[in-house]
């Protein structure tokens, strides 16, 4: 049981941290990635006008224009590497994030369990007092019913003697009579 609570607990909490990540390269329009992808585009642009130039002498591309393709390529791989680099330093820092809000997860829980077991304690504790109360109240119950019990017993016995006795009286009398005849 107590161990369903903390995974219950604890799903909640990352669900809850889930939600709530903000990616920065989405959040604002400005971030470093953004700066990135906006610069690989124009240099996508610019090998598209690369690409359409024919300045060689039969209308083919030339050895600068090729030059020129070659260098906007390596340019537009350098920024991809760029690129690359920032989204493993963003990725980086989203984990350190999550780790850091799964140790504040985790100490909640941990501190939830604790929490619990303590009252899981204190529960078993005000059962078993609760167990000797009513042990107790019995008990009780049971001596207050000895004096009217014995008073019941003393009772019925000075019936039974007070019976007996008029009883041992009454034929000791004729018997009497019979000897005094």
């Amino acid at each position: 049981m107590r161990y369903f609570i903390a995974f219950f607990l604890g799903c909640i909490a990352i669900t809850t941290q889930a939600q709530n990540i903000r990616y920065s390269y989405v959040a604002r329009p400005d971030s470093v990635l953004n700066i990135l992808v906006s610069q690989r585009q124009g240099l996508y642009k610019q090998w598209a006008q690369d690409q359409q130039e024919r300045n060689a002498f039969f209308g083919g591309q030339s050895k600068k224009d090729l030059r020129n393709i070659i260098t906007t390529l390596e340019q537009i791989l350098n920024k991809d590497n760029e690129i690359l680099t920032e989204l493993n330093r963003m990725k980086q820092a989203e984990v350190t994030e999550l780790r850091r809000k799964n140790s504040d997860v985790s100490k909640r829980v941990n501190s939830y369990l604790d929490e619990s077991g303590a009252l899981m304690e204190e529960n078993k504790q005000l059962r078993s007092q609760a167990e000797r109360n009513r042990k107790r109240v019995e008990a009780l119950e049971n001596q207050s019913n000895y004096p009217f019990q014995i008073a019941i017993c003393l009772l019925i016995a000075s019936w039974v003697l007070f019976f007996f006795l008029r009883r041992k009286k009454s034929t000791a009398e004729p018997q009497r009579n019979s000897d005094l005849r």
